[in-house]
């Protein structure tokens, strides 16, 4: 077998269904995708209007209802994040991401000897084509799912860093035992 390594982009492109999500479908090209530990949306506008703040106390007919969960939470409150979790999350991208790397890069050898074979012909052209666009796209998809495991590290790592973070934060504050405690 010949080098099973894929061409990745030095930048991602933007997921066709994140340009469709803000319209700007025609701007592909001009719009990259952020880097892995990023969190800001490369697309979203910001207004930086000051928010008046409201005089009257929120309507109590305005709180959320809607489905609960199993131990009659919010809907909202049942997302757990675990940096073991997100950690295997990453560790399975990058299985996706050999297993499919280097059968796609394996099929430089056959596109080349399907190419001699058919030297002197225009298929031979069009199947060089076909190869190099293969190349591409598969370094696309490869470097999507490298870019999906960095990031899923990168949000436990953040995760890691902001839990701890709150626990020094909190390590001063004891709360008495008892009302007796300290007298």
């Amino acid at each position: 077998m010949g080098e099973e390594i894929l061409p990745e982009p030095g930048q991602l492109p933007l997921t066709p269904e994140e340009l469709k999500r803000h319209h700007q479908e025609y701007a592909a090209p001009f719009y990259k995708a952020p880097t892995a530990d990023a969190y800001a949306d490369p697309l979203d506008t910001r207004t930086f209007e000051p928010k008046v703040p409201s005089l009257k106390p929120p309507s109590p007919f305005l709180t959320p209802t809607g489905p609960t969960g199993p131990h009659g939470e919010p809907a909202g409150q049942r997302l757990n994040i675990e940096p073991a979790i997100l950690n295997k999350a990453a560790e399975r991208a990058d299985d996706i991401h050999t297993a499919f790397a280097k059968p796609a890069a394996a099929l430089k050898e056959p596109a080349n000897a399907a190419g001699n074979a058919m030297a002197g012909w225009e298929c031979a052209y069009a199947i060089g084509a076909a190869h190099k666009q293969w190349e591409v796209q598969a370094g696309v998809v490869a470097g999507w799912l490298a870019h999906i495991a960095e990031s899923l590290r990168a949000g436990a790592r953040d995760h890691t860093k902001t839990d701890t973070a709150i626990e020094e934060a909190f390590r001063g504050v004891k709360r008495p035992r008892s009302l007796l405690e300290g007298l």
